[in-house]
């Protein structure tokens, strides 16, 4: 390799070169409709998207921070409720939280993981504390069967961050059906990514 020659950092277009011909009917079908928003498509791809993850819905949102809004909203927690999370997360995980009105608590990872330590949580807690967003890193789940045990003992919610975790089981479930809500990616990078951009809810 000479100096000059370049190595690209992503290409999406080489990702999707396999796929093309796929990709240009469902755009061509989506096109010729005339219906760009909602829809069959989308329709079918909450259909699809809901039994690949073994949920009973999945809901399409504009993108992933908008998902983890809408699901720590749900949850309609007293103003400025302590939500427990990774401190090295990525910052939608944390605008979500300060959108809602509720205040981030930021938990060490693991070393071998990156993901939330479930050891450290305890010394986290507080009487203001009422939820834990977990997020699954990298495709490694998080040691939910802890987390989820700790939750419940102490009465917390739990949602799942899994943009980056579609398809990743711990203890035989899958990510995304630990919590009340379970909040995927679908952006052209992610482990399971589209073109364009799409996010699913799971209640």
């Amino acid at each position: 390799m000479s100096g000059s020659e370049m190595i690209e950092y992503e290409s999406l277009a080489q990702a999707n070169r396999a796929l093309m011909a796929e990709l240009e009917a469902v755009a061509s079908r989506v096109i010729r409709s005339g219906w760009y928003i909602l829809g069959n498509e989308v329709s079918s791809f909450e259909g699809e998207f809901a039994a690949f993850a073994e949920s009973k819905h999945c809901i399409s949102v504009a993108n992933g921070l908008d998902a983890l809004i809408l699901s720590i909203e749900a949850l309609d927690l007293p103003k400025g409720s302590e939500v427990m999370v990774a401190s090295n997360t990525y910052i939608a995980t944390i605008l979500a939280i300060l959108r809602a009105g509720h205040k981030p608590v930021l938990v060490e990872p693991e070393r071998e993981t990156f993901n939330i330590d479930p050891e450290r949580l305890p010394a986290a807690l507080t009487s203001h504390t009422r939820a834990i967003c977990v997020t699954h890193l990298f495709g490694k789940a998080c040691r939910m069967t802890e987390i989820t045990a700790f939750a419940s003992e102490h009465g917390l919610q739990v949602i799942e961050d899994c943009a980056q975790s579609h398809g990743a089981r711990y203890d035989g479930r899958l990510t995304g059906t630990f919590g009340i809500a379970g909040c995927f990616s679908f952006y052209p990078t992610r482990e399971s990514g589209c073109v364009g951009r799409c996010r699913c809810d799971r209640y």
